[in-house]
């Protein structure tokens, strides 16, 4: 492949992760809106979504690698704790505490993938740190639970960073099959969990079972699947960068919709992740051609 078709490549592969972090950031809105405990929610949400995506894959393309088994276990627990996080306390907290992330992908790719992340990445997620912790330290509403929420929203970060660097290792495995397989097996993580502790598995209502699917196959599969045809072409660093429009867009619904506001230092902190982002991919400080910038194309 000469450089051209490398560097369209790559602008593809960014605008998939730009379309997944638009679909992504409707979660939190969707999530307050199903009165259901938060594990029952991701347990569903996995289900549908996998069961979605299954039909479409061909059998001669099921394949399966040792990585997948362990990914499947983080992906249930990653989405079961960041569900979890939105319900104890404000869904801006949840999903920047997510991007916690931005600690953990950088060590986890160069250990696990040998990739090295360019100057402006470090820079970038340097500055998205700075943003979580603000959060962390300051981003208090007073909501009961907060705490918790907070611990929860920082483990999914670290769960995310997981599947983020697998899907980067499995990049030559069909996307769709490996988002199946992940949301199914994060489903059937989820499911033993809740019945081995409550000894049964909540049933939605027949309204709420529509809620779910769509939430499944809208926020969930399709999403996955254009994250995972991202990363076959661009560092797990880069959308990593890349999907914290998510965190951006996230509490804006949530504050349209359901009132809820972030706290200032929540506020400032997502200046930083936006600042991380802009310092990435905007074309300062280059010499010739600028890069390309995916929120432009």
């Amino acid at each position: 492949m000469d450089n051209a078709e490398s560097a369209r490549q790559r602008v593809i592969g960014r605008r998939y992760v730009v379309a997944t972090a638009l679909l992504w950031s409707a979660g939190g809105v969707i999530t307050k809106l199903i009165p259901l405990p938060p594990l029952a929610i991701a347990f569903y949400r996995s289900l549908f979504a996998g069961l979605a995506l299954l039909p479409l894959v061909k059998p001669s393309r099921w394949v399966f690698r040792p990585a997948m088994l362990p990914g499947a276990v983080i992906f249930g627990a990653m989405v079961g704790l960041y569900i979890a996080s939105i319900k104890s306390t404000t869904a801006a907290n949840a999903i920047f505490l997510q991007y916690s992330s931005t600690f953990w992908v950088i060590p986890l790719g160069l250990v696990f993938l040998g990739e090295k992340p360019d100057s402006r990445s470090l820079l970038g997620i340097a500055l998205a740190t700075v943003g979580v912790a603000t959060i962390v330290w300051l981003g208090r509403s007073g909501t009961p639970g907060e705490e918790r929420g907070i611990l929860l929203g920082l483990a999914s970060g670290l769960g995310y960073a997981a599947i983020v660097t697998e899907m980067r290792g499995l990049r030559d495995v069909d996307p769709v099959w490996l988002t199946a397989v992940n949301n199914l097996g994060g489903a059937l993580t989820l499911g033993a969990w809740i019945w081995c502790t409550t000894g049964s598995i909540p049933v939605p209502s027949a309204g709420q079972s529509l809620a779910l699917v769509a939430f499944g196959v809208l926020q969930m599969a399709i999403p996955y699947v254009l994250f995972a045809r991202g990363l076959q072409t661009i560092t797990a660093a880069e959308a990593g960068l890349i999907s914290l429009l998510e965190p951006i867009l996230n509490p804006i619904w949530v504050v349209l919709l359901h009132g809820e506001r972030p706290a200032p230092a929540t506020i400032l902190g997502g200046m930083f992740l936006l600042a991380g982002v802009a310092c990435r991919y905007l074309p300062w400080g280059t010499r010739g051609k600028p890069e390309a910038n995916p929120a432009l194309e």
